[in-house]
């Protein structure tokens, strides 16, 4: 059956150097939150520590594992296999996962190129996600009109915070659909859950949560007809 409702919590996660300790915090987070789902920004776990990089790898298996013991569902980026992996636990269980294709910057040098962004089925609703970088190739959107969700975890430069913000409205008005983005508080702390008039919460403390209804975005594509059902 298709989730018409749904409480999502986006959390503007500030990474420290102690990886243990982060994933302990994350935990504690998802643990303690009313919503049904949470978005927490790209490698939120280990940042992109590319002079530890060996060891932010070997932590993915750690993290993985203490996180398919958690009940809630949830979104992050791991670093495994010298990939940048989104990952969609739920129930204990791994519902998605897809490294990052459209790598910005020096990432590289040091990971491999992953698969595009595509669409998957989560309790009845169509979800896309798009990691950072990825937010600027709008071939993607035109794929992903009519879908129900966007995730969109990203660790964006402070100095084109505007830019997020611009292009995550975008996306929503352009695509109809609820977005949801994350940006890494190491940054600039900033998220959004936007519905598909581009209108909703915006976050720029740590964390902010929202009731979406699937439902208004139906009443927007009729409204304003672009050819999505």
């Amino acid at each position: 059956m298709k989730s018409e409702k749904l409480k999502v919590e986006v959390v503007n996660f500030k990474t420290l150097i102690d990886y243990e300790y982060n994933l302990k915090q994350v935990i504690k987070i998802i643990n303690n939150s009313p919503a049904d789902f949470l978005l927490f920004p790209e490698v939120c776990l280990t940042g992109f520590d590319y002079d530890n990089f060996k060891s932010a790898n070997e932590f993915s298996k750690i993290a993985i594992n203490e996180f398919l013991k958690l009940k809630k569902a949830f979104s992050l980026t791991i670093i495994e296999n010298n990939k940048n992996y989104f990952y969609f636990f739920d129930n204990g269980k791994i519902f998605k996962k897809r490294a990052k294709y459209n790598l910005f910057g020096n990432e590289k040098e040091y990971f491999v190129v992953g698969e595009k962004p595509d669409i998957f089925e989560w309790r009845g609703l169509k979800v896309a996600n798009l990691i950072c970088f990825e937010l600027r190739f709008i071939e993607y959107w035109e794929k992903f009109k009519g879908v129900d969700l966007i995730l969109v975890p990203a660790r964006w430069g402070k100095e084109r915070i505007e830019h997020f913000k611009t292009l995550n409205k975008a996306l929503a008005l352009s695509t109809q659909s609820q977005v949801l983005c994350s940006n890494s508080a190491n940054e600039k702390s900033y998220g959004a859950i936007l519905d598909g008039w581009g209108e909703g919460v915006e976050i720029t403390y740590v964390n902010g949560i929202a009731d979406i209804d699937f439902t208004k975005n139906k009443k927007i594509r009729k409204k304003i007809n672009i050819g999505i059902k």
